[in-house]
């Protein structure tokens, strides 16, 4: 059975990453396309080969012809989209981060739950081979009991390498800066790692003269005792950064972008660990998901759970509290 998707969004994010992946997974095809300006969409279904452009992306959700729709609009119309898309009993998986809130992330889980739909999130990271393999690793107790961890990514803005975009910068249509853009990768990084979930946060933020935030740094604890913190930035020159070292009762583990993939255990000699790709792909499992009843590569409840975490870390910066992701 091939999947007929719906792509709402045609930006640099969906023609470099979205498009490639869905061409490659088989089984898919992408028979309609929606954008904030037709033009990009026209060139998205150019790129693509066929399908039709609507101007509104109402049209192309009530579209009969389309199974699932794939979202890469800007973040705060993530949920409108999602939601309306669920209620017509279409299939959804929605780019990070999956809302710009707690309370949007809730209303897509009840609406994709009430229609019988999959609702999958893009959270890329975790499926590259290097993170993969360090939550491999994790689970099968190479360093011991997980004590604490280090990660940082940050590269040097969206202007960077989408200067078209710049409803990054929008508060209105971003939900926020860095943080909800690079931390919320982050943030679904280290539940996958270390297999906990956070129960406090801290943070402090920097921000741009426009009021939007471009770096953070976050403290954590999980539910198990183990205390870490990462960094996420649009001010890492030159970028990108990567990193990430989580430490454990036997051992530590440690990967950034001029490291490979290391394991130092005590009393041994460090011991470089050659990645493994997945054995699933994001855009791939969310086919199969759709079409066979299989569980989504990455969960809606994944999504909000690392979104609530960006959130905490917004209400500690304001606040100057610690705080609890809802």
């Amino acid at each position: 059975m091939t999947l007929r998707i719906g792509l709402v969004g045609c930006g640099t994010i969906a023609r470099r990453s979205h498009l490639p992946s869905l061409r490659a997974a088989g089984d898919a095809d992408v028979v309609a396309f929606a954008s904030r300006s037709r033009s990009s969409a026209e060139v998205a279904a150019g790129e693509w080969g066929s399908g039709r452009v609507y101007d509104d992306w109402r049209r192309l959700v009530s579209d009969s012809d389309v199974d699932a729709v794939d979202i890469c609009s800007p973040n705060r119309s993530h949920a409108p989209v999602a939601v309306a898309a669920a209620e017509a009993g279409k299939h959804v998986l929605v780019e990070k981060p999956m809302a710009c809130t707690v309370e949007e992330a809730d209303r897509m889980i009840d609406a994709a739950r009430a229609a019988g739909v999959v609702l999958a999130v893009a959270h890329n990271v975790r499926f590259a081979p290097p993170f993969f393999t360090a939550h491999r690793v994790v689970a099968d107790g190479a360093i011991g009991e997980v004590v604490g961890f280090r990660a940082g990514f940050g590269h040097a803005g969206p202007q960077e390498w989408a200067p078209e975009a710049t409803w990054f910068f929008d508060h209105a249509q971003s939900g926020g800066g860095a943080l909800i853009d690079l931390g919320i990768h982050v943030a679904d990084l280290i539940r996958f790692v270390v297999a906990d979930e956070v129960v406090d946060v801290s943070a402090l933020l920097s921000r741009r003269h426009d009021g939007v935030d471009d770096a953070a740094q976050v403290i954590m604890r999980t539910g198990g005792g183990a205390v870490g913190s990462f960094h996420a930035s649009w001010r890492a020159r030159p970028g990108p950064d990567h990193q990430l070292t989580v430490f454990g009762t036997e051992g530590t583990l440690h990967l950034d972008r001029r490291t490979p993939l290391t394991l130092q255990r005590q009393g041994e000699k460090p011991e470089r660990i050659e990645p493994q790709a997945p054995p699933g792909d994001l855009f791939a499992g969310f086919v199969l998901a759709c079409t066979t009843g299989s569980p989504p590569p990455v969960s809606a409840e994944e999504g909000r759970a690392a979104l609530a975490i960006v959130e905490a870390a917004y209400r500690s910066d304001a606040t100057g509290r610690t705080t609890a992701p809802a």
